[in-house]
């Protein structure tokens, strides 16, 4: 292994250079990415206010009358009118309730947040998500689609769900095949990749998606889960198993190994699984994988994400008494996440990494790694979500990794949880992206070792960034 020193200096300096062509990107000044980032700034400067915008954001899906959308901003931000701007304190005294203006006003509220909506959603059906798919492609970035939803709730919307899955695969197959091939996203070290590559939410498979019986659980799961395998294997896709709430981590894993391990799919090398760094026993799940996986025979993929339920995690653990089961400071978590890279780089060989972060650190961290220990770039791929961080996605591209973007599509109504769970992440105080994009943060110090934060500033979420 490299030495430490040696490895810390080339993940500064791959940082510094990720920085210094991140700096040239500017939006156009009045264009559509400008806008957002004022709207981007205008949430960050005030908690309480951001608190307002986001629960105004989740609520209008609900909110069927003109009347109804005037009555919630005026109530949502009414609390906070003192922090607003006195043009939108004056607005707020002029809204109309009702009558054409009142209509016009509700038409401009839901196409506003419509339209914040698609930056990080790809569309509302499959013909919207393969533009979008053909738009990544064009810049030499490639994708994971995935369908909106939370868990299903009825047997209907899960086969609605299953149905909706075999022709994501389908529609995708039958298209994206006809795009121009691209080596860098189309290739990893060991050959030709597939190209369509899915995310599915094995909770939105089954309605009575329980932890408590994680045997008849699994049963009904991969009964609706093996047409999709099916689907994927024989038209040459890639299928990732996306990892909720910690309650069904344990679950989620014996899911995938024991559907893994029939006959069916247990050559079948395409197929792969995200775990959440901000955990404390990931690294003990990343080991037993590594073991299932050479026992199988056959190489999976790990999507290392560092987790977005850390407030929900908390308070449920506090709530039950129970040992909380995520890392408590920022710091932790990253330290965390720099340690499963490790592992997953040295055991490349039965566990295919994929890094997904926003953090500038983390990911020169794994570059620079696999750099000193002559693992080709080809080997290991990165992964963002869609509409954030485009200036990162575009620089990583030209430096030769691979990029893999995040891209969720679906109705907006069951998309407005995924919204603001974007929106808080763009917007937190321990934001890499919001940090990394202030003028008034150092860039040594948005690279500085994790390791060496024996203590730190907040005790809040770390959050996916």
């Amino acid at each position: 292994m490299p030495s430490e020193d040696r490895l810390e200096g080339l993940t500064r300096r791959i940082g510094q250079e990720v920085f210094a062509r991140v700096s040239q990107f500017r939006p156009m000044p009045l264009g559509p990415t400008w806008w957002d980032d004022q709207l981007m700034a205008l949430s960050m400067g005030d908690e309480a206010v951001k608190v307002q915008m986001f629960r105004f954001v989740d609520v209008l899906p609900q909110l069927e009358t003109p009347e109804s959308i005037v009555r919630h901003l005026r109530e949502y931000f009414g609390e906070v009118r003192d922090r607003l701007p006195w043009s939108v304190r004056l607005g707020l005294r002029l809204l109309p309730g009702a009558g054409p203006l009142g209509g016009l006003l509700s038409g401009v509220v839901r196409w506003s947040t419509r339209r914040l909506a698609r930056k990080f959603i790809a569309g509302s059906n499959v013909d919207e998500a393969v533009e979008a798919v053909r738009r990544l492609r064009r810049k030499s970035q490639t994708f994971t689609v995935d369908l909106l939803g939370e868990a299903t709730i009825t047997e209907e919307e899960a086969e609605k769900a299953q149905a909706e899955y075999l022709g994501l695969i389908r529609g995708l197959s039958e298209e994206v095949g006809r795009m121009p091939a691209c080596d860098l996203i189309d290739r990893d070290d060991l050959g030709p990749l597939p190209r369509v590559n899915v995310s599915v939410k094995l909770s939105a498979l089954y309605s009575q998606f329980d932890p408590i019986d994680p045997d008849g659980t699994s049963r009904c799961v991969r009964e609706r889960l093996r047409p999709v395998l099916r689907e994927a294997r024989d038209r040459g896709a890639f299928v990732n198993f996306d990892m909720e709430q910690y309650a069904f981590k344990d679950t989620t894993i014996q899911i995938f190994e024991e559907i893994l391990d029939e006959p069916a799919f247990r050559d079948w090398p395409h197929a792969g699984i995200a775990l959440q760094a901000y955990l404390r026993d990931t690294e003990n799940d990343l080991g037993r994988l590594r073991d299932w996986a050479a026992r199988r025979g056959t190489c999976v993929s790990v999507r290392l994400v560092k987790g977005a339920y850390w407030d929900y995690e908390t308070i449920m653990a506090t709530q039950l008494g129970w040992p909380v089961p995520v890392w408590s400071r920022k710091w932790e978590s990253d330290a965390a996440y720099e340690r499963s890279t490790r592992f997953l780089l040295e055991n490349r060989r039965w566990l295919r990494p994929a890094f997904a972060s926003h953090n500038i650190r983390n990911l020169s961290y794994a570059m620079a790694l696999a750099r000193v220990t002559g693992v080709p770039p080809s080997a290991m791929e990165i992964q963002m979500l869609y509409g954030m961080a485009d200036p990162i996605k575009e620089v990583l591209s030209r430096m030769g990794q691979r990029v893999r973007v995040y891209t969720p599509y679906g109705d907006l109504l069951p998309g407005m949880a995924y919204l603001v769970r974007r929106l808080l992440e763009n917007t937190a105080n321990d934001s890499f992206l919001r940090a990394g994009f202030n003028d008034q943060v150092p860039i040594e110090r948005l690279l500085s070792n994790p390791a060496d934060s024996m203590e730190s500033t907040r005790t809040d979420a770390p959050l996916v960034s």
